[in-house]
């Protein structure tokens, strides 16, 4: 039976859209995001049901009596049924354990985690125990024979083995959205265990990479699983799991399209007419310290330095969209980023120029960010680790004419063979690159962004969405 033919149920903890107020009317809003940006039109096209914790401030007052809603409004083409989550669960579950414990262990930052403090976590623990239970039962009150069930990402790596204890048959795939580090980081979890048996109880796991992929069995492994390496299969109590790397792409024809509109290319010519510079640097990340900000920074104080004339000529523009700002880490975060940025002003600042602008105002529609993308010479993507990267693809859509510097611990980094590879941890390496960059002449620019415009034009969303289901029901 072709995947079509089967309705689908997305679990995650991100849902697609939320319910606010806007004076007396209760309004939808889509939100941007990778994985939500990627499910949607699946589940939009093949229809099911999305289970997803509900943020919103009305988004419990649109539901019927089951928790759902029919969603988009405007075609009701799947149903969005919402966990609900008290305060303790949010603060236990999401802040605490998904994001204070797991996001740095996975990010290979172990000495960012709240792991020191054994009793407080242990009852995160329990509390992420408890929702994931919460979610696996949102999701087998919907579950009928031939379902398919795709769960994502480190928030619910114990609902397959939930959901398969009381359905045996059901066939469960898992894409893991972030990095997996090596066993001497993902050992450290004192439930490692637990979320191992979690995840191999899903009959299909995606990673981005090979390298993740590769990661992932050596843990399994060491865990004492038997893995047959040649064919990457885990053979575990709830049976065999296959993994498989597939990179998660992007909808290209829409950024392209996009990114032609007299509109949005008058938006570029503006925003580049605001900014007295002949050359602009782009970065944008999310407010997390996984992103490297500070060290990027450093680099483009010390390339100011050492390369003089190019002071007054080039500005590095920042988009710092906020990002889980009740978490002490990421204002600490933030606080040392605007302290860096008022220093390098303040020291290399001339009449007309500043050598960096940053934006820290979050914009609703990703599709925003494409006349920032246009107006950019560079693309400056320096993440310190990450799971793939999807601003660097972005980027390559968007624009007709410019250079990426990239860090090689990106999972994009593994495709993007054309961009400038870096070292975040580097600043000179990093220097070389935003010299090599703005020296490169127009011939190199136009065939390297030519290669990598090709790459993931082929290797779009939809590749991405048709080459992991049929690697998931491949022998299923």
């Amino acid at each position: 039976m072709d995947f079509q033919d089967r309705r689908l149920i997305l679990v995650s903890n991100a849902e697609p859209f939320i319910h606010r107020w806007e004076g007396n009317e209760i309004v939808s809003k889509k939100l941007a995001g990778g994985l939500t940006t990627a499910l949607d039109p699946l589940i939009r096209k093949f229809g099911g049901t999305w289970i997803a914790w509900g943020r919103g401030e009305a988004d419990f007052e649109v539901l019927d009596s089951n928790r759902k809603v029919k969603m988009p409004e405007e075609e009701n083409s799947y149903e969005l049924k919402r966990i609900h989550l008290s305060e303790e669960e949010v603060e236990g579950f999401y802040l605490g354990f998904s994001n204070e414990l797991l996001w740095p262990i996975f990010h290979s930052f172990p000495e960012r985690s709240s792991l020191g403090n054994y009793q407080s976590s242990e009852q995160k623990w329990e509390i992420y125990r408890d929702v994931n239970q919460k979610y696996a039962n949102g999701t087998m009150e919907e579950f009928k024979e031939g379902d398919l069930i795709w769960v994502h990402d480190y928030h619910l790596t114990l609902v397959p083995k939930i959901i398969r204890g009381e359905c045996p048959d059901a066939n469960i795939a898992f894409f893991w959205h972030i990095p997996w580090p090596s066993w001497e980081i993902f050992g450290n979890l004192p439930w490692r265990k637990e979320i191992m048996d979690g995840l191999l109880n899903s009959n299909f796991i995606g990673f981005h990479t090979s390298a993740l992929k590769d990661n992932f069995l050596s843990c399994a492994e060491k865990i004492g699983k038997k893995v047959k390496y040649d064919d990457s299969i885990v053979k575990a109590d709830g049976g065999p799991t296959k993994v498989s790397s597939v990179p998660l792409g992007i909808d290209y024809d829409r950024f392209s399209s996009l990114a032609a509109k007299k509109s949005v290319q008058e938006e570029a010519q503006k925003l580049k007419r605001s900014i007295p510079a002949k050359k602009i640097i782009l970065g944008v990340d999310r407010l997390d310290y996984t992103k490297g900000i500070p060290q990027r920074l450093r680099a483009f104080e010390l390339f100011l330095e050492e390369y003089p004339e190019f002071q007054g000529e080039v500005t590095l523009v920042q988009r710092i969209p906020p990002s889980r700002t009740s978490a002490k880490e990421y204002k600490s975060t933030l606080k040392k980023i605007n302290r860096i940025i008022g220093e390098i002003n303040g020291k290399f600042e001339k009449t007309e120029w500043t050598p960096i602008k940053s934006f820290h105002r979050f914009l609703p529609e990703q599709k925003q960010l494409i006349p920032y993308y246009i107006a950019a010479d560079i693309a400056l993507v320096t993440p310190l680790i990450d799971g793939m990267n999807l601003i660097s693809k972005e980027w390559i859509a968007s624009t007709n004419d410019g250079v990426l510097i990239l860090s090689e611990f990106t999972g994009a980094a593994e495709e993007l063979k054309e961009a400038i590879h870096v070292n975040p941890y580097n600043t000179r390496e990093v220097v070389k690159g935003i010299e090599k960059a703005l020296r490169m002449d127009e011939k190199e620019r136009k065939t390297r962004l030519k290669k990598l415009k090709r790459r993931i034009s082929e290797k779009d969303l939809e590749w991405w969405r048709q080459k992991f289901m049929k690697s998931w029901l491949e022998g299923n």
